[in-house]
């Protein structure tokens, strides 16, 4: 899919393109080798009935998952390094949203989901995430989306991987607002397109 989106970040720009095959080494890149990231490689939002019978890894899953049709998401890159991840698309991609007492649909109006960021440690702070959030934004509305949700932190985390679902400002920012809020820190916001 040739589709790119170029966003102003601090010291630069963050282009975004699809996630495709070819572009597998560079979400690998990532990824990481050691973190928390590797280890669940985006099938969290995925996993069928809670999990999976077969013993392949997560990787492998995802690998699957990025030959079969529409790219998942959204790779950033500042010059031709691969920084960030965002996960996007179509809510009933991501069964483990339909089982949440926190984030299960507020309705049945069809809607894309932006659940999962990665930024690349020696990147953060300089406002990937939000670049990475306004791309799959245009993106989702250029594939047909009229409702993008996001399931963001409000508060304090213990950690920066606590953040992985990105936090209000940045989808307050982006014109997302809060629709329901099922606890303290964890609102579902939405953009409508219409």
């Amino acid at each position: 899919m040739d589709w790119s989106h170029t966003v102003d970040i601090e010291g630069g720009s963050l282009v975004c393109r699809p996630l495709t095959p070819s572009r597998f080494p560079h979400l690998d890149r990532v990824m990481g080798e050691k973190v928390v990231t590797r280890k669940c490689f985006c099938m969290h939002w995925r996993r069928p009935d809670g999990g999976y019978r077969d013993a392949r890894d997560n990787r492998g899953r995802f690998a699957e998952r990025v030959g079969e049709g529409r790219p998942p998401g959204l790779v950033g890159y500042v010059g031709d390094e691969p920084v960030g991840w965002v996960q996007v698309g179509p809510r009933e991609e991501f069964p483990t949203i339909y089982r949440s007492r926190l984030l299960r649909p507020l309705d049945d109006v069809e809607a894309w989901a932006i659940n999962c960021f990665v930024v690349r440690s020696e990147f953060r702070r300089r406002r990937v995430a939000q670049g990475l959030l306004d791309a799959a934004s245009v993106f989702a509305a250029e594939q047909g989306a009229a409702i993008i949700e996001g399931y963001p932190v409000d508060g304090e985390r213990s950690s920066v991987v606590d953040y992985f679902t990105g936090t209000l400002g940045m989808f307050s920012r982006r014109g997302f607002a809060e629709t329901e809020r099922r606890n303290e820190t964890r609102p579902i916001v939405r953009l409508s397109l219409d």
